[in-house]
């Protein structure tokens, strides 16, 4: 996974999971949109080789990921909600170099995505494996 380093604070994120996140099936706990920003909240973790008794991938560092995205162009965010889960996160430079792409993959056919010339990750908070904080 490549570290989106244009974003803004992107160090929080590497220095709570010990890498960027994939964001694959991260819960989008919120999702805010302004005339010119996009702010989400991410229920996301690492997964492990492990595996549980059950079978399951045994999945570690559960927190809520805010980052918010200003100054857009190129938004392509009809369908997307909150309440989706995303298949991944992709943040990526753009042909403008002033500029990253997002683009947000969904297991639930609402995906997005969109251009912004500023990004920033304002937090991340551990939560429970349910993604409360606490």
């Amino acid at each position: 996974m490549i570290v989106p380093t244009q974003i803004r604070n992107h160090e929080a994120a590497l220095g709570f999971f010990g890498r960027w996140p994939s964001f694959h099936d991260a819960n989008v706990v919120a999702y805010e949109s302004g005339a010119d920003s996009i702010t989400l909240t991410l229920h996301t973790w690492l997964m492990t080789d492990q595996v549980d008794e059950k079978g399951f991938f045994v999945l570690r560092n559960h927190a809520l990921v805010s980052l918010r995205f200003d100054s857009l162009h190129d938004v392509q965010m009809d369908t997307f909600r909150s309440g989706n889960i995303l298949f991944g996160l992709e943040i990526s430079p753009c042909s403008d170099p002033t500029s990253v792409h997002v683009e947000l993959d969904s297991v639930m056919d609402m995906s997005g995505s969109f251009a912004a010339r500023k990004g920033e990750v304002l937090s991340v908070v551990p939560c429970t494996p349910d993604g409360h904080v606490g």
